[in-house]
C-alpha cells in the first residue's frame, strides 16, 4: 500500500494562502523579475517560449475534504480554458482539490504560469501514479510489471510520498523512467528546515528536487539501501516562493520552456554520433531537451546571489564548511535560485562538443551545453572530455553543472530488475597555460551531479574537464555560463549591489579598480565581506562592520540581508576571516 503524507505534515500550505498569492498581480510581477523571466520577455518579445507542444503530468497527493479524498485540479477554472486535463486516476465527477488547482495554475495556467502554452495535462492521484496507474510499484523486491508509458515530458510532484515498505523500489522505478523515456520529474522537498526524516521522491537520483529561497525546507535524502544513501545533496535548485508546493510548479514550468526550446530548434542539437532519441511512447527527444541537459541547464543557470523583491534573498552561498557539499553545491540551496533567462540562454547557445569529440574550435562559447551519448568511447577509449573556455580581459564568473542519470537495469525476462549502478564522473577546471593544473574541482561520489562556481581571472586560459572514474560507457549533460565579474567577487556584474551611493566618491582599491561604477553604484554585495577591497577579509573589514553596527544604510555590510548590520553579520564575517572575496575563497 502507498501511504501519502500531505498538508497535515506541513508540506502543503493553507489553500487561502495559495489563492491570496495568485490574486496579487504585483507579487507575480516581482516574482517573475526575481527569477529572470521579465528580462527574458524583454529580450525575446513575442518569441518568448511558453511551453507550447510540451505534454505534462500533474501528480497530486489527496486532500481530505468533507470525508472525501480530492486530488484533481478543477477543470472548470478559468485558467484552464482550452486545455485538455485527462482524469488519469478516475476522480469522481466534480470532486476537485483546491491545492491541485493552485499548483496547476502555477504550472500551466493561462495567467499565473510562465508556461501557459502547455495544453495537454495528465492528472494523477499520487497513490495511483505510484502503484498501478504508472510506476507499478507493487512489490518490495525486484520484479513486477514495467512502468507505464506516457507522451508527457515533465511530471510535477508537489507532495510528500512514502511507499510503505518499498521506498527504494519506487525510486529505482522512477529513476528508470527518467533515464529510459527522458520523462523529467520535478519534485518538491518537504517544508520545514532540517534534515529529511521521511522517504521522498526527491531522493531519486534522476529527479530535479526543489526547495525554497528562504531555506525553510528539509535537506538531503533518507538512507534506503547501500546506493540510495543518506544526506545526498537535496534540493538541486530553489525558488522564491513561500512553500515547496508552489515553488515546484514554477521549476516545472521553467523546464517546459527549455524542453520547448530544445525540441523546436533541431540545430541546437549537434552531437556527431547522435542528436536525438525516441522514447517508448514514440516521442522524439532531441539532445537539447534531454533530462540530463535540462537538469544541468537549470543548475548552471541558477543564481548564487540574489536581490529579490518578492521574498528574502539567499544567505551567503557556501558560506561555511558545513554548507559545502562534495559535489560543489550549497547544502541548503543546491545550485541556487531558479533563473529562467540564464537557463534558456544556455540551451539557446546550442550543443558544443568536447575537443576529444572533434570540436576543433579554439574555445566553446561563453554559454552552452553538451550531451555526450557515449562517454568512454568504444571499449573505454577516452576517459576525459575537455571544453576550452573563451578568455576575457576582465574576470568572469563561471557556473557549470555536470549531470548524469543512474543506470537502472529495468525489464529483464518476465519481470523488472531494479538493480542500479551509479557511475562516477568528476568535473574540474584546469589552467591550460599551466599544463592543465587543476584550479577548481567537484569530486562528489554519492550523487550524480558535479558543480563549479568560480571566478576565472582576466586573460586566463582555462578549460572545463569531465573525467571518467573507472571503466564504463555512459551519457551525460554538461551546461555552463561565463558572466562578466569586473570586481571578481563571485557575483556577476548585474548582481553587484545596486543601491546607489549619493555623490559617492571614486575610491580605487589595491587592484586599481574603482569601488564605484560610472553610475555611482558600489561594487560589492552579500557575497563579498571584503568591504575595503584589499583582497582579503581582515580586521579592517571587521572595523568597518562595527562602525556600521545598527545601521540600515550600509547594504554591502548587511551580509545576511535582514535589513540591518548586526551581530549576525559579525558572525558571518568571522567565518570568512582570512579568505579572499568571492567563491575562490569559499570552494575548498
Amino acid at each position: 500500500m502507498i501511504t501519502m503524507l500531505s498538508g497535515r505534515t506541513g508540506h502543503l500550505v493553507p489553500l487561502a494562502s495559495l489563492v491570496l498569492a495568485l490574486s496579487s498581480a504585483s507579487a507575480v510581477a516581482d516574482y517573475r523579475a526575481d527569477v529572470g523571466y521579465t528580462r527574458l520577455q524583454q529580450d525575446l518579445g513575442s518569441a518568448v517560449p511558453d511551453g507550447t507542444g510540451v505534454a505534462v503530468a500533474h501528480v497530486e497527493g489527496s486532500q481530505l475534504v468533507n470525508a472525501q479524498y480530492l486530488w484533481m485540479p478543477d477543470v472548470n477554472n478559468g485558467e484552464f480554458a482550452g486545455k485538455t486535463i485527462v482524469n488519469a486516476s478516475n476522480a469522481g465527477l466534480g470532486l476537485y482539490s483546491g491545492h491541485a488547482t493552485a499548483v496547476g495554475q502555477l504550472f500551466y495556467g493561462s495567467y499565473s504560469s510562465f508556461a501557459p502554452g502547455i495544453s495537454n495535462i495528465e492528472a494523477y492521484s499520487a497513490n495511483d501514479w505510484l502503484a498501478g496507474g504508472f510506476l507499478q510499484t507493487v512489490s518490495a523486491t525486484t520484479g513486477g510489471p514495467t512502468p507505464g508509458q506516457s507522451t508527457s515530458r515533465i511530471g510535477n510532484h508537489s507532495w510528500i510520498a512514502a511507499a510503505a515498505g518499498f521506498d527504494s523500489v519506487a525510486l529505482r522505478r522512477l529513476d528508470w523512467v527518467v533515464e529510459t523515456d527522458e520523462f523529467i520529474q520535478v519534485v518538491g522537498m518537504a517544508n520545514g528546515a532540517g534534515s529529511n526524516t521521511s522517504p521522498l521522491l526527491a531522493g531519486g537520483f534522476n529527479v530535479i528536487a526543489v526547495g525554497r529561497t528562504d531555506g525553510q525546507h528539509q535537506t538531503g535524502a533518507v538512507a534506503l539501501d547501500t546506493l540510495y544513501v543518506a544526506d545526498r545533496p537535496r534540493p538541486h535548485v530553489v525558488d522564491p516562493m513561500y512553500s515547496t508546493s508552489t515553488a515546484t510548479p514554477h521549476v516545472s514550468a521553467a523546464a517546459a520552456l527549455l524542453v520547448e526550446t530544445g525540441h523546436g530548434n533541431p540545430a541546437l542539437s549537434s552531437d556527431p554520433v547522435s542528436v536525438s532519441t525516441t522514447n517508448r511512447a514514440g516521442v522524439l527527444v532531441r539532445n537539447a531537451e534531454r533530462s540530463e541537459v535540462v537538469k544541468a541547464a537549470l543548475m548552471a543557470g541558477a543564481d548564487r546571489v540574489t536581490h529579490n523583491s518578492s521574498t528574502v534573498d539567499l544567505g551567503i552561498y557556501r558560506d561555511v564548511a558545513g554548507n559545502r557539499t562534495a559535489n560543489g553545491l550549497d547544502r541548503r540551496y543546491g545550485a541556487g535560485q531558479l533563473n529562467v533567462r540564464n537557463s534558456y540562454l544556455i540551451i539557446a547557445a546550442g550543443e558544443q562538443g568536447s575537443t576529444e569529440d572533434g570540436n576543433g574550435a579554439a574555445s566553446v562559447g561563453a554559454r552552452g551545453f553538451d550531451y555526450d551519448p557515449y562517454f568512454g568511447g568504444s571499449n573505454g577509449s577516452n576517459s576525459t572530455a575537455t571544453y576550452p573556455l573563451p578568455t576575457s580581459a576582465q574576470p568572469q564568473l563561471l557556473t557549470a553543472s555536470l549531470a548524469w542519470n543512474v543506470d537502472v537495469t529495468g525489464p529483464s525476462g518476465p519481470g523488472f530488475n531494479t538493480a542500479a549502478t551509479l557511475h562516477n564522473l568528476d568535473l574540474s577546471l584546469v589552467d591550460v597555460a599551466a599544463g592543465g593544473t587543476v584550479v577548481a574541482a567537484s569530486l562528489g561520489t554519492a550523487d550524480n551531479s558535479e558543480n563549479i562556481w568560480f571566478v576565472v581571472p582576466a586573460n586566463a586560459q582555462y578549460a572545463l574537464r569531465v573525467t571518467r572514474i573507472g571503466t564504463f560507457r555512459w551519457d551525460y549533460g554538461l551546461a555552463w555560463q561565463l558572466l562578466p565579474d569586473a570586481d571578481g567577487d563571485g557575483a556577476h556584474d548585474a548582481q553587484d549591489n545596486c543601491t546607489a551611493v549619493a555623490n559617492g566618491p571614486v575610491v580605487p582599491d589595491t587592484g586599481g579598480r574603482s569601488q564605484y561604477d560610472a553610475n555611482g553604484d558600489r561594487y560589492g554585495n552579500r557575497c563579498d565581506a571584503d568591504f575595503n577591497g584589499n583582497g582579503i577579509v581582515d580586521s579592517q573589514d571587521g572595523a568597518l562592520l562595527r562602525a556600521a553596527f545598527g545601521s540600515t544604510v550600509h547594504p554591502d555590510r548587511d551580509l545576511n540581508g535582514n535589513g540591518v548590520v548586526d551581530s549576525q553579520d559579525g558572525a558571518l564575517l568571522r567565518t570568512r576571516f582570512g579568505q579572499p572575496p568571492g567563491p575562490s575563497g569559499l570552494i575548498p
